[in-house]
Formats: structure tokens, C-alpha cells, sequence
């Protein structure tokens, strides 16, 4: 007889009330929790909850069995068919969680009466509504039955401030362009040369970044708040240490760019100002992580709040410091003004934490050897993370290059629709971030139901904000083209560009957004980068230029080319969320965050 009765009991909500935990149990062969039925192994998940211990079946189509548990079960047991086994059995699986639970539970005591009393000190940061909120409604991802209208009205609040974040970051590199473009035509070259090394270099550090948006939704929606402090802190390790070789190439940037730069000033000049902003890339680090630690636990205000006013402070210091008569150091001051504002981004964002709200999750900094655990498991989600967004990254600069080849007027009109093309892009993306993050909480949490409805509802948004920035663009399109330019030529282009190719492909480039999140949630960073990297460089670049060289098309064979790749992978991706094995998504998610656990407590 297997234990199924102890499992149906123990699975009876009214047995315990306890908070969200999951403990996996290995398959051992001596002391089954598993029975074979038709030679199937039936592994199973102990998944203690807020209502009590809930038992869920999974099937055998993992490497589960590979996984072991930090504490086995009572080496004793010499088998499972005796009422006294049960009974043993079923004592030492109740003082196991007692003994979890008693743990978590005097550390969340600890961490609300520590969260309380800053708020309490600081109570001008927010009402007392909100308040009682952060302290007593302790969202419960794996008991919540989720409808579409409550994960709409859930990605509108998660969203909109991720927008004027994105935006806002956005605008900084132009700020340094407008700034210095007036000192002469090789400065404006220069600072245009190093924005563009800039956002593919940091584009790396965004895509390791990627990983937290897996792993710190997964640990908050298991309600395992130290993993989410942990995980945080080994992946601004992890990227610190990667930021080394970006390092050596900003600092010898010009023995690599003489191959592609042959005025020597322009060289000169693009070397000085990377050289000027490695001392502000472990600030842009600290940023894009904390951001994902707050976002985990669904505030997403903060980066906006902070950008808020950094952007004021940015623009003041890159003028003060370029054109100021008195202070004014010139062209250096640009990359000097963006260091500065890269710390006073990090310094606002961890005050805060501090004062504000976020510090639910925060435990106080891991030991050296926490930090430099489990590197391969970050490795599988951060790289292919890293290829999702250089891909499209350098596909888009791509494009900038191969429109040196047409003409001024050309570079003119592709530099225009490009930008517009970038900014309506933050939309998506921001609801392609919070999409992720929900479904992450419930993945975390076990909770497919509400995982599935909250992908088919991020979906939806997703096809719906990308069709609003298609009606904007084709509708706009005579109002947009002047706000760049006054010359009829560019202004023509630009208009005929966005009639209607370029505001069509605003549709595929807003699902292939949103679905990528969703595959960073479900934790299957590996598909969305290959999916990503073959649409580009296997079959959209390749028609691009082949289209420029055989074609007159010219700026519209180089959109229809990327275009394709969008719609590639906006279609696949779709595919591959709609027809995914969640049993298994929820499977791994649970013994990801399991096994970080296990370790921890060694």
C-alpha cells in the first residue's frame, strides 16, 4: 500500500495554516511517495500553502529525479505498507514543516516589525492606508483564481509607470546629442559613435538583468523572500564580473574603432568619452538590478519616481558642464554629467528601498559564498537574456549603417523613424515587463490557472498597445515627420516610411515584445533566444540586404527585412507559450527555487 491516504490527508487544507512554502520530496526508491501504475513514475510536489498542504501530482517527464533534498526522510522507513510507517512517516513530514515554518514565520515577524518601524519614523513617504497595505495584505499568488479584467486592470497599474521609466531613460543618450552636437560636426560624429557602443555594451548588462526577471517573481510568488535579496545580489556579482572585459574594450575602444572610424578626431573624441564612462557602468548595474527587486514585488513606481528627477539634475549638469562660461569643460563634461547621473540613479533607488517601500524582501548582504553559488543556473537564463536583446539591438544599427550607403537624405530619414520607432517600442516592452513579472508570481506560487490567464491576458495587451502605436504613427505620420526636419525631401521620406509599412510592423514588434517577456517568466530564455537570434541574422538581415542590393527600395527594403524577423518571431513565440507543457514550467520553478533553499540552509 502507498502512502496515498497520509498524502490525501496532509493535502486537507484544514490540516495546517501556514505560510506559502514548497518542499520537494526526492524520489527514493526505499521510502516510496511515488507508486507505479502502469510503470509510470508519479513524482510528487508537497506544497505547503496559506490554507495548508497541497499535494499535486507531476508527471515524469523531467530530470527531477536528479534533484535531492536538503533533509531526506527518516532512514528508518524500511518500507511504506505498515500503519506504524505512515505514522512515522506522517510525524516527521509535520515537525519538517513545523520546523520550516516556525523559522520563516519568526523572520517575517522580524522583517515587518524592521519594515514598520521605518515606516513609522518615515511616515511622510506614504499614507496610512498604504501603510497597513505594505504591513498586513500579504498577496496570496498561489490562492488567488485570477480573472482577465483584474490581470488588465493589474498590467494598466504595472505598466504605465514602466513606460515613463523606459522613456525616460531613453532620452538621456539624445540629451548628450543635443548638448554637445552644437561644439561641431566631429563632436556630434563622436557622441554618436559612443551612444551607439554605449547601448550595446549595457544592452549586456539589461540582458543578464533578464534573469531576475525569472528567478525574483518565481521566489516572491513562492513566498520565499530572502531568495529574492539573494538572487539580486549574485547577479550584480555575476555582472560586475562580466563588466570587466566591457571595461578593457571602452578603455582601448580606439585600436578597435580605427577600423571603423577614419577621421583620427572623431576617433580621439569617441575613445575620451567611453574612457569617461566606465566609472559609471557598475552604477547602471546597481540600477537595473534593483529595479527588478523592486518589480518582483510589484512596485514598479520607483525607477519612474527616481527618473523623475535625475532627468532634471542630467540635463542641468550636461549643460552646466559643457557650456557653462565659468565651469564649463566642454565636450568632456557630457560623458561626466551622465556618470554622475548613472550614481544619483542608483543612490535615489536604494534610499528608496530604505524609506520607502522594498525592504519586505531585503535580508542584509548574503556571505561571499552565496554570491558565487549557482553561477551555472544564472548562466542558462542571463545569456540567452543577453542574445533577446542584442539581437535586436545591433540589427538596428545594422540598419543605421547600411543607410550611410543611400545618402544624407536617407541617413536623415532612417535616424528620424528609427528613434520614433525605439520610443513607441517602450510601450510593449512595459507591458511586456509587468506581463512577466505577474506570470512569474504565479509560476512561483504554482498557481496555473492563473498563470494561464494572466499569459493570455499579457498577450492580448501586448496585440493591443502595439495596434495603438500603429493608428499613432500612420495617423501622425505629417505632424511627426516635421517635428524633425523642414526640408521637403526628408520630410517626404519620412512620411512614406510610415505609410503604412513602418507603423504596420509596429504590430509585430509589440507581440514579439510581450510574447519574449512571457518566455522570460516561464523560465524559457533559451527558445526566445534562438528564436530571436535565427529571425534576425538567418532571415531577416540576409532579405534586408538583399533586398537594398537588387531592389530601389532602398529604407523600405531595410524594413521590410527586420520587419519580417519581427513578425518570425512574434508568430513562434506565440506559438511556443500557447502550446508549452506547463506542468513542466511550474515543475522546474519549483525546484530552481527549492534547490537555491536547500543550499542556503547548508
Amino acid at each position: 500500500m502507498v502512502l496515498s491516504q497520509v498524502i490525501n490527508q496532509l493535502a486537507n487544507p484544514n490540516t495546517a495554516s501556514n505560510r506559502r512554502r514548497r518542499l520537494y520530496i526526492p524520489p527514493l526508491t526505499n521510502y516510496p511517495l511515488f507508486s507505479y501504475g502502469g510503470e509510470e513514475d508519479q513524482r510528487s510536489f508537497l506544497s505547503l500553502d496559506e490554507s495548508g498542504l497541497v499535494y499535486t501530482g507531476l508527471g515524469d517527464d523531467s530530470d527531477a529525479a536528479s534533484v535531492s533534498s536538503a533533509r531526506s526522510l527518516p532512514l528508518t522507513l524500511s518500507s511504506a505498507n505498515t500503519t506504524e510507517d505512515q505514522a512515522l512517516f506522517h510525524s516527521w513530514l509535520l515537525e519538517e514543516h513545523q520546523r520550516r515554518y516556525n523559522a520563516d514565520s519568526d523572520e517575517d515577524d522580524a522583517q515587518d516589525r524592521r519594515s514598520a518601524h521605518l515606516h513609522g519614523t518615515h511616515g511622510s513617504f506614504g499614507s496610512d492606508s498604504k501603510l497597513k497595505a505594505l504591513l498586513f495584505a500579504k498577496e496570496d499568488f498561489a490562492g488567488l483564481h485570477t480573472t482577465f479584467s483584474v490581470e488588465a486592470r493589474m498590467l494598466g497599474r504595472y505598466s504605465l509607470p514602466l513606460i515613463v521609466t523606459f522613456v525616460l531613460e531613453h532620452l538621456f543618450s539624445i540629451i548628450s546629442l543635443l548638448v554637445v552636437g552644437h561644439l561641431g560636426k566631429n563632436e556630434l560624429a563622436a557622441v554618436s559613435l559612443a551612444s551607439m557602443t554605449l547601448t550595446i555594451s549595457l544592452a549586456v548588462f539589461e540582458g543578464i538583468a533578464t534573469a531576475l526577471d525569472t528567478l525574483c517573481p518565481h521566489a516572491y510568488g513562492a513566498g520565499n523572500y530572502e531568495l529574492v535579496s539573494t538572487y539580486v545580489q549574485r547577479c550584480t556579482m555575476f555582472s560586475l564580473m562580466a563588466y570587466v572585459p566591457c571595461l578593457l574594450f571602452w578603455w582601448n575602444s580606439g585600436s578597435l574603432l580605427q577600423y571603423i572610424i577614419e577621421n583620427d578626431e572623431v576617433l580621439r573624441l569617441t575613445t575620451q568619452f567611453l574612457r569617461v564612462l566606465i566609472a559609471g557602468g557598475p552604477a547602471y548595474i546597481f540600477f537595473e538590478n534593483a529595479k527588478r527587486f523592486l518589480q518582483a514585488q510589484g512596485i514598479f513606481e520607483a525607477g519612474t519616481g527616481v527618473l523623475f528627477v535625475s532627468a532634471p539634475i542630467n540635463i542641468f549638469l550636461s549643460w552646466f558642464l559643457v557650456w557653462n562660461k565659468k565651469y564649463g569643460i566642454g565636450y568632456i563634461g557630457a560623458p561626466i554629467a551622465t556618470v554622475i547621473n548613472f550614481w544619483i540613479m542608483s543612490l535615489l533607488l536604494v534610499l528608496y528601498v530604505v524609506f520607502v517601500d522594498g525592504l519586505k524582501c531585503w535580508y542584509g548582504f548574503c556571505g561571499v559564498r552565496k554570491l558565487f553559488q549557482n553561477w551555472g543556473q544564472l548562466s542558462h537564463l542571463a545569456i540567452p537574456g543577453i542574445v533577446m536583446l542584442e539581437s535586436e539591438y545591433v540589427a538596428y544599427e545594422i540598419m543605421t549603417l547600411l543607410a550611410l550607403y543611400f545618402g544624407t537624405t536617407e541617413l536623415a530619414a532612417q535616424s528620424a523613424v528609427g528613434l520614433i520607432a525605439s520610443l513607441t517600442y517602450m510601450v510593449p516592452f512595459a507591458v511586456s515587463i509587468a506581463a512577466s513579472t505577474r506570470i512569474a508570481n504565479f509560476v512561483g506560487a504554482q498557481n496555473l490557472y492563473s498563470a494561464k490567464v494572466a499569459t493570455k491576458t499579457g498577450l492580448l495587451a501586448g496585440l493591443a498597445v502595439a495596434t495603438a502605436n500603429c493608428f499613432v504613427l500612420f495617423t501622425f505620420r505629417y505632424q511627426i515627420a516635421r517635428l524633425f526636419t523642414e526640408d521637403p525631401d526628408v520630410t517626404e521620406l519620412i512620411v512614406s516610411l510610415f505609410t503604412p509599412l513602418v507603423s504596420i510592423l509596429q504590430i509585430f514588434d509589440g507581440l514579439a515584445s510581450v510574447a519574449s517577456g512571457i518566455l522570460r517568466a516561464q523560465g524559457l530564455q533559451k527558445i526566445g533566444g534562438l528564436i530571436n537570434f535565427l529571425a534576425y541574422y538567418a532571415f531577416a538581415m540576409p532579405l534586408a540586404f538583399l533586398l537594398t542590393k537588387t531592389t530601389e527600395l532602398k529604407l523600405k527594403g531595410l524594413w521590410i527585412g527586420i520587419g519580417s524577423g519581427m513578425f518570425l518571431i512574434g508568430v513562434i513565440e506565440t506559438l511556443v507559450i500557447l502550446t508549452c507543457n506547463w506542468d513542466v514550467v511550474l515543475q522546474k520553478a519549483g525546484l530552481m527555487i527549492e534547490f537555491d533553499d536547500s543550499e542556503d540552509e547548508e
